[in-house]
């Protein structure tokens, strides 16, 4: 409620400070009383005109007292007024037109103050039944927008005029109305937003109640849950009753690595979210539930700014994913049965195909030869298709671990190039190498590294024509070493670079020798420099290509994830 002096302060604004303080002064302790009462009013303006006119003619001795209510063209659209029998308010009948002196109360003529009102030049006269008036008092209690509201006193012929004093009055009077019209109005936009808000908020809450993923909304000051979705109960198993600071201890013990680590307090996307102020991607964690269950989840966050850009609260979203990893593993056994299922008749058909095939080379027997050596071939594709396979179904299923030690690239390029010398793609060609015999040691898995350089010195065996060597080049560089595989192929498109390290990803067009691979080698070879923290790439035009990959040096702490 505001003091007499706020309500001063405000009247002060519209008549001035000298004046506001004349009007008090002159007041009687009911008629301050009466008008404060006005100015203290928020929301209920038509009450607030209404007693208008009586405070007026009180103040002022009037005979008679109205509130002209007129619209943007100047149309008297209401009339509020005292001093009139309600015989002789029924006898006027509809209010009149706002012309003449009626419509001379904006911002310019305000006050008005006449001892004849016909002696105006705009005076229009009264309609009918309307009692004789002669002294007139106005003034513009609000203007602007769709309407402007009038305040006027009048006395019959021969009831005396008004002065100054009174003119100071109900100019006063007037600014005490306008501060309830200018509160009626900030009520009215107030409520209106408060209900656009509220709506807001109801559909959000609806939109959160029925999402299908689980959505909890928390809060940056108290750290307390503002919202908790049904599917976000059922995800957690946390009951979020009473949303209290336990709650929140337990939400936070939920996070774990997807090997099982509790997650960091500064590694939660949520608090992440509400202490840096940025949004946190889909991440995959594993939740460790009060009932002891676990379930995979991916979460994602991001904060809620207010008006202000204040940091208010932050949204987290977590989906369970349980379902598709069931079915991402029971397509990893369906794979994994056939491959093991496949691997003992090819064995046996390899063993017997390589022993055929070299009787037929020892006996010089010509058609022998050119008949076994593509079934030969078939069994190493089929073997080499079924160990990809394999492979990259334990490298999915994060079930390959790696066995690192400290070794040398000197040693395992060695292995791997003589393994290639024996292939049947590397007879009459051949490979280039240039290995430092100093290079500093890596702590790495070196039969998986010596699979990586397999591969690539593999294809690109495969990719270049007869008789065009193969390099290798092996440089150290700061803090890793990088390893080089190139050929005189025909080069990859460019539109096709980006997606060679997919799986089953086959170039268009190629130029191999032989028989396409499965598409899984490549891939297979990028998750496992990844896994020892190195990079892989390939640099290619059409003069040939280069595969590439990095791999970190041994710096004495095997720090190697």
């Amino acid at each position: 409620m505001p003091s007499e002096k706020d309500l001063e302060q405000n009247s002060t604004a519209a008549v001035g400070p000298k004046r506001a303080r004349l009007v008090r002064s002159t007041l009687t302790a009911p008629q301050i009383e009466f008008a404060d009462d006005l100015a203290r009013r928020r929301h209920d303006a038509a009450s607030s005109l209404n007693t208008l006119p009586e405070l007026a003619r009180q103040m002022v001795n009037a005979e008679y007292a109205a509130i002209t209510i007129m619209n943007s063209d100047g149309r008297v659209t209401e009339m509020l007024y005292s001093g009139l029998t309600p015989e002789q308010a029924e006898k006027i009948g509809a209010p009149p037109e706002g012309i003449g002196v009626l419509g001379r109360l904006g911002d310019n003529d305000s006050p008005l103050r006449l001892d004849s009102i016909g002696a105006h030049r705009l005076s229009a006269g009264f309609p009918p039944h309307h009692p004789e008036m002669e002294a007139l008092l106005g003034v513009c209690v609000s203007s602007g927008g769709e309407s402007t509201a009038n305040l006027y006193v009048a006395n019959g012929p021969g009831k005396g005029t008004f002065s100054e004093n009174d003119q100071q009055k109900i100019a006063a009077l007037a600014a005490y109305a306008r501060i309830a019209l200018d509160n009626a109005t900030l009520y009215e936009d107030e409520h209106k937003l408060r209900a656009m808000a509220e709506a807001a908020e109801h559909r959000l809450s609806a939109v959160i109640r029925g999402s299908a993923a689980g959505v909890v909304v928390k809060d940056a000051d108290d750290g307390h849950f503002l919202q908790i979705s049904g599917e976000a109960h059922r995800i957690t198993g946390i009951d979020f009753s009473d949303r209290s600071p336990t709650d929140v201890h337990q939400f936070q013990s939920l996070y774990h690595h997807i090997g099982g680590a509790p997650m960091k307090p500064e590694e939660i996307p949520m608090n992440i979210a509400l202490t840096d102020g940025i949004s946190v991607g889909s991440t995959e964690v594993l939740f460790n539930r009060p009932d002891g269950t676990r379930l995979p989840v991916l979460v994602s966050a991001a904060p809620v700014f207010d008006s202000y850009g204040e940091l208010d609260s932050a949204v987290c979203v977590f989906v369970d994913i349980s379902r598709m990893k069931e079915l991402e593993q029971a397509k990893d056994d369906f794979l994994s049965m056939i491959t093991h299922d496949l691997r003992t008749p090819l064995t046996t058909i390899k063993g017997m195909a390589a022993a055929a095939l070299d009787a037929a080379t020892r006996s010089d027997t010509e058609g022998a030869v050119s008949l076994l050596e593509p079934i030969d071939d078939e069994v190493d594709y089929l073997t080499e298709l079924i160990s990809n396979l394999l492979d990259m179904t334990r490298i999915e299923a994060r079930g390959d671990v790696l066995e690192l030690e400290v070794c040398h690239l000197a040693d395992i390029s060695q292995d791997s190039f003589s393994r290639m010398n024996r292939t049947r793609d590397a007879r009459g060609r051949d490979i280039h190498t240039n290995v430092p015999p100093d290079l500093p040691a890596i702590f790495a898995d070196p039969s998986q590294i010596g699979r990586v350089l397999d591969n690539l010195v593999s294809n690109a065996l495969k990719y270049s024509a007869a008789g065009i060597g193969v390099t290798a080049k092996i440089a150290a560089g700061k803090n890793q070493i990088r390893v080089e595989v190139d050929d005189r192929g025909p080069g990859i498109p460019v539109e096709q670079q980006s997606a060679i390290f997919d799986r089953f990803a086959r170039l268009k067009g190629s130029g191999t020798r032989g028989r396409q691979g499965s598409g899984l080698g490549l891939a297979i070879c990028q998750s496992i420099v990844k896994a020892h923290s190195g990079q892989i790439g390939v640099d290619s035009d059409s003069n040939g290509s280069v595969f590439w990959f990095t791999l970190p040096m041994d710096t004495g702490n095997n720090d190697i994830r």
